[in-house]
């Protein structure tokens, strides 16, 4: 059978976020996971430029993890959050369920790429490296709660308080995480034209 992975991937763009939460704007897994990427590439860089005591990270390596970090949601869809701590049964089902989906995703990538993407899709480890991903992962639901509350939608009161309880040990013990968190997250409350404004006064 000819490999299926790329196309596969592609499919992401059709696998939607927050489906309980009503948003005012829907997300799907392919725009999540590029912000995602996006945010762990920053506090990659945030840990090598501004916090030169700690270990250097490869920035380029995190946003690369990060694109990849919700791949098997292509097969399992996303599973609201509610649900899955809900009760640790629940939990244990619903990562026996996303081993499964990597299982089957890996086979579907070329031979010859499988050991490469081995480490992309089995994103299990608790170092400090996927750390890191987990912080960006929060940084972009807890954004996308500011986001939907600046837009009048309450759904995301409860959502906003729970991402950011869960955020706290990361900012506690994250440095770059807590950096992110007072410079650039209250951003994301702004109009457009209030960023258009911020960019041209930076000039």
């Amino acid at each position: 059978m000819q490999p299926v992975f790329f196309a596969l991937m592609s499919r992401m763009q059709n696998v939607h976020r927050w489906g309980k939460s009503n948003p005012t704007r829907a997300e799907n897994v392919a725009e999540h996971s590029m912000q995602v990427a996006m945010f762990a590439h920053a506090l990659g860089l945030i840990r090598n430029r501004l916090f030169t005591d700690k270990p250097p990270v490869d920035a380029n390596a995190l946003a690369v993890l990060a694109l990849f970090h919700d791949a098997p949601e292509v097969l399992t869809e996303d599973v609201n959050s509610g649900i899955k701590y809900s009760a640790p049964r629940m939990l244990e089902l619903c990562r026996e369920m996303e081993t499964i989906a990597t299982e089957l995703l890996l086979g579907t990538v070329p031979k010859p790429l499988q050991a490469d993407y081995q480490q992309l899709l089995n994103q299990h480890g608790d170092d400090e490296t996927a750390q890191l991903v987990k912080a960006a992962d929060l940084l972009s639901a807890y954004t996308k709660a500011l986001s939907e509350l600046r837009a009048g939608n309450m759904e995301f009161e409860g959502t906003e308080r729970k991402v950011l309880l869960a955020l706290a040990p990361f900012i506690e013990q994250l440095p770059e995480v807590a950096w992110f968190m007072e410079h650039c997250v209250s951003s994301f409350q702004l109009t457009i034209d209030d960023l258009v404004e911020a960019a041209f006064a930076s000039k």
